[in-house]
């Protein structure tokens, strides 16, 4: 019970949020969302977290020049945690209300960040893992589709507090995946073929039904949180996203949520 109770509390735990009053001339008073974002150049649809037709609410992408996904997933280190760190502070000092990540991987750093700012902070959509083992009890299937299951570690989910094993979870990843791989982890193309990531992206939700009997998906990979409407159609399961988690926070300051699925 001891646990189950710590989980309910660690989404709240992690995105520590405390009340500050702000003052004002602050230059986002009317933007409540900045996101950390790494730096590329392909073709964001929309449902992305990097396209601002994503939300129904204003918000800021802070691009943090020289970091892209191949630094992120396998050249972490200490700058780059200070570099975030920076950013973060630099976002809360000009108004901002939430600070996002642009890459689930980001979730090695979730305590850190939140720990450094006085706003909530939502790096990863891994962070709704521990909430959603308490809302679909412990015996549960969780599915984790990733762009990047060999570059995913104990460390990004100890980011957010999972203190389970890792082979708790189903995982898939998109890593083998052509266009996925060509675009998106390698950044050879910067043009996105849409029909071409859907059938993709519909295979990798079907290997991951494949593996073992599922209650619920988190896509890992924020680039993936524009097909979630194609996972859902596969797999005829709750999917959850780095956006939804965005959207919990900022319905708590008033702002609503709009949404629909784009990729189907």
């Amino acid at each position: 019970m001891a646990r189950f109770l710590l989980s309910a509390l660690n989404f709240v735990g992690i995105l520590r949020m405390q009340h500050r009053n702000h003052s004002s001339g602050h230059h986002y008073g009317d933007t409540p969302l900045g996101v950390l974002c790494l730096e590329s150049w392909f073709t964001k649809p929309r449902g992305h977290l990097r396209n601002p037709q994503s939300f129904n609410y204003p918000v800021v992408y802070e691009v943090m020049g020289g970091v892209g996904i191949p630094e992120l997933l396998h050249a972490p280190n200490d700058k780059l945690l200070k570099s975030m760190i920076d950013r973060a502070l630099c976002l809360e000092s000009q108004g901002i209300k939430i600070i996002a990540g642009s890459c689930g991987f980001m979730a090695r750093y979730q305590w850190q960040v939140a720990e450094a700012v006085s706003v909530p902070v939502v790096l990863s959509s891994l962070a709704l893992l521990p909430w959603l083992e308490l809302v679909y009890g412990s015996t549960a299937g969780l599915g984790l589709l990733t762009a990047d299951a060999n570059a995913l570690g104990k460390e990004h989910l100890r980011g957010i507090g999972w203190e389970r094993e890792m082979s708790a979870l189903s995982i898939e990843g998109l890593q083998q995946a052509p266009e996925f791989r060509e675009v998106i982890l390698k950044g050879r193309r910067h043009d996105l073929n849409m029909e071409a990531m859907i059938n993709e992206v519909a295979a990798a939700a079907r290997r991951l039904l494949a593996s073992g009997p599922l209650d619920a998906i988190v896509l890992e990979c924020t680039d993936l949180s524009a097909f979630s409407g194609v996972v859902r159609k596969v797999s005829g399961l709750p999917v959850y996203d780095i956006i939804q988690a965005i959207d919990l926070i900022a319905a708590s300051l008033g702002h609503s949520a709009v949404h629909k699925d784009y990729s189907i």
